[in-house]
């Protein structure tokens, strides 16, 4: 070529080469044959030029790199192609963007200030649909010439014209034909914006994202990962239809200056230049979230209110921000719930699915908020998770029972059987299983109504917010991690079981420990079967289960007045009943949260840490006590003193008792000395600190024979 002019930075191929043929003062065709380009598009078989700044072969780009001497990596930058994908979708057997995907157009907007500065220099970027605005001069793009009134570039330019850049090459539409408009694009008039307006700083934004469209999206919304580039703009363009489509004029007042909202108001009043007839019937209702709009005004508004939702703090955030948006779609009479709410905009990314449905949760009831997990980020829709039935007792673990159980000012719960209740709630997590098809996976009794009672009592409750959001988590932990004890095996093993502690075992324990009769067997059966299975008392065998409120209450006070060797007893018989079967689990498991889970929960129950087993032992007096008393002197609830006698046993007796409870732990050791070592009586008394008579009474309970005085051969005599 006789003269070389390279590109400017930005600048689209079309462009570059018909600045060449104006530079050469010669046609348009004659810069394509000295690039080796084709004459006609070989692929539609037409007399057409192929759309140079949308795609370029390789062997296209190859031969102007060797004429031109510009690199080909400077070349097919110049091109659409290396936003295919991620910005917009090019058909490459037509060379043409898919307008129905990512908001691809034809033609192209212009900034005329810009053409004015360049000399008709056009960019590249005008012709994406996510350009709005010059960032440069501060202003709204154009997107027609003002005489024509036609969009520019929509088609190729003339083969046989010297091409006059800056000027439209749109042919008259009343002149003759073959005519052009010619009008100077530069004199058209342009639109200022605040230079620190939310529409400049969009388009900065969504310019920061195509400056590297492979890069991923870090906004918060997307998490610590992100999001690809096509994934974040296919969420602007949902949300952006929803805009042009619901949107009020009186929600958008802070959105962009009053020009650009008026322009866009008479976008958004007049019919769609695609027509419904080219709509298919399920997408005519957001027709905006699925055609790029025509009018730069109309694109500012919608990705700058878009852009606002989804660059919040977090996925809460962005669906209270989208609040008002869904209701001013549930107005028009759209039925909406967050089962199809994902259809609003054509497919939007799971994490804006997420927000949408806690911008609902306000108008579902307490169970489907519940299904749709909409109290934390990752609200999803909702699935088969039967299969956490196995990991779940029948009644929530003790601990989490007590933090998560509202009360009454009284102190007694808001629903009775409120363990229960709420593990049937963790079930229904994210899971479609009708509620009575839960309590019967769960093993309980209680009925669907109850369930949903609950649940709307925690909903209602100021200082039960986060009860929901930890029943989620809870049940994010099971079904992530598991749990070591499978519950409904041991449901299916014991429940039909009678008799976990041989009476014998249970009877000399009792007459070593306690001065008062025999406890009622019953009760350390209910504790096994309890502890076991993680299922209340009543719904063990009929032979142990409590049948009264009074049998009821009398197992509730023998949980908190165990002994510690009693509770031992016990536990050690729960072990070896799991080892018969060849279980090889826990006898107890209780799930714990992170503690950065925690930290943001907000709980009606005391945290059961927060008192220590040392400081349960100092409260709890010697003798009979009052559980009452002992809360009081704890400061805390009656329920949480109830839970860490439960776990932590104290031995509660008397000074006369308490010493027979020590010397029972000591009387295997004292049997060993006595016919093993054949220490006499005495010595084992010098030994342990104790009496003869101690020594003698503990050996005789436990059936050891004792030696005549002196019987034993060699002993030395006492003088």
């Amino acid at each position: 070529m006789p003269i070389r002019y390279p590109p400017v930075a930005g600048e689209a191929l079309d462009s570059w080469l018909e600045f060449l043929a104006a530079r050469l003062h010669c046609r348009f065709v004659d810069v394509l044959r000295s690039l080796g380009l084709p004459m006609r598009d070989a692929a539609l078989a037409k007399p057409m030029l192929p759309r140079w700044a949308v795609l370029a072969t390789a062997e296209e780009i190859a031969s102007i790199a060797a004429v031109s001497g510009i690199a080909e990596g400077v070349l097919g930058a110049m091109t659409l192609r290396r936003f295919d994908g991620h910005a917009l979708v090019i058909r490459p057997d037509q060379r043409r963007v898919e307008r129905r995907v990512l908001w691809g157009r034809a033609g192209s907007r212009y900034c005329p200030l810009c053409l004015a500065y360049s000399g008709g220099r056009w960019q590249l970027s005008w012709r994406l649909g996510w350009s709005f605005a010059c960032t440069r001069h501060q202003v709204l793009l154009t997107d027609r010439c003002p005489a024509c009134h036609q969009g520019p570039r929509v088609q190729a330019h003339p083969r046989r014209e010297t091409p006059r850049p800056g000027r439209c090459a749109s042919p008259e539409l009343d002149g003759p034909h073959g005519a052009r408009c010619h009008h100077p694009l530069a004199d058209t008039p342009v639109v200022p914006l605040e230079p620190d307006g939310a529409v400049l700083r969009t388009q900065r934004l969504i310019d920061d994202l195509l400056a590297d469209p492979e890069q991923a999206v870090r906004w918060p919304l997307y998490g610590t990962g992100g999001a690809p580039v096509n994934v974040v703009l296919r969420d602007v363009r949902g949300l952006g239809g929803l805009v042009l489509t619901h949107a009020d004029s009186r929600d958008l007042t802070d959105l962009a200056e009053p020009e650009v909202l008026r322009q866009a108001d008479i976008y958004r009043s007049r019919p769609l230049s695609v027509g419904p007839q080219h709509i298919p019937t399920h997408q005519r209702f957001d027709a905006h979230s699925y055609f790029a709009p025509d009018n730069a005004a109309a694109t500012a508004v919608a990705v700058t209110a878009a852009a606002q939702i989804l660059t919040v703090g977090s996925v809460p955030a962005a669906g209270q921000a989208a609040k008002g948006l869904i209701e001013r779609v549930a107005g028009t009479g759209r039925p909406l719930h967050p089962g199809n709410v994902g259809s609003l905009g054509g497919g939007f990314s799971p994490k804006l699915h997420a927000a949408l449905r806690c911008a609902l949760a306000a108008k579902l009831m307490p169970v489907a908020r519940l299904r749709h997990r909409t109290a934390i980020a990752s609200a999803r829709a909702p699935s088969n998770q039967d299969a956490r039935a196995r990991m779940l007792p029948s009644a929530l673990w003790s601990e989490w029972s007590l933090r998560l159980t509202p009360q009454h000012a009284s102190g007694n719960p808001v629903a009775r059987r409120a363990d229960e209740l709420l593990a049937v709630a963790c079930l229904l997590v994210g899971n479609s299983t009708p509620i009575r098809a839960a309590t019967h996976l769960t093993g309980t009794t209680v009925s669907s109504h109850n369930v949903s009672t609950l649940l709307a009592e925690l909903t209602r409750r100021p200082d039960c917010a986060d009860v929901m959001r930890a029943l989620i988590l809870l049940a994010d932990h099971l079904d992530q991690h598991g749990s070591p004890i499978d519950y409904a095996r041991r449901r299916a093993l014991f429940t039909t079981r009678a008799c976990f502690v041989a009476p014998k075992d249970w009877q000399n324990l009792q007459r070593r420990l306690r001065s008062t009769r025999t406890l009622d067997i019953a009760h350390a059966q209910r504790w096994i079967f309890h502890t076991l299975t993680g299922s209340p008392p009543h719904l063990a065998h009929p032979d142990i289960a409590p049948a009264t409120p009074a049998q009821r209450q009398q197992y509730k006070r023998f949980r908190w007045r165990i002994l510690p060797a009693e509770a031992e007893l016990l536990a050690h018989t729960a072990r070896t009943i799991l080892d018969e079967h060849g279980i090889d689990e826990p006898v107890q498991w209780t799930p714990t949260l992170s503690s950065a889970d925690m930290r943001c929960l907000q709980l009606p129950g005391p945290d059961p840490g927060s008192i220590t087993a040392a400081q349960l032992h100092r409260t709890v007096p010697a003798g009979d006590f009052s559980i009452a008393h002992v809360a009081q002197a704890l400061s805390t609830t009656t329920a949480h003193a109830i839970y860490l006698l439960s776990q932590h046993p104290v031995d509660w007796s008397p000074p006369r008792f308490r010493h027979t409870q020590q010397t029972a732990t000591r009387v295997g050791q004292w049997r060993i000395w006595y016919e093993q070592d054949h220490l006499s009586l005495q010595d084992i008394a010098d030994r342990e600190g104790t009496s003869l008579a101690t020594v003698r009474l503990a050996l005789l309970k436990n059936d050891v024979p004792l030696r005549p005085a002196g019987s034993y051969p060699g002993r030395p005599r006492r003088r």
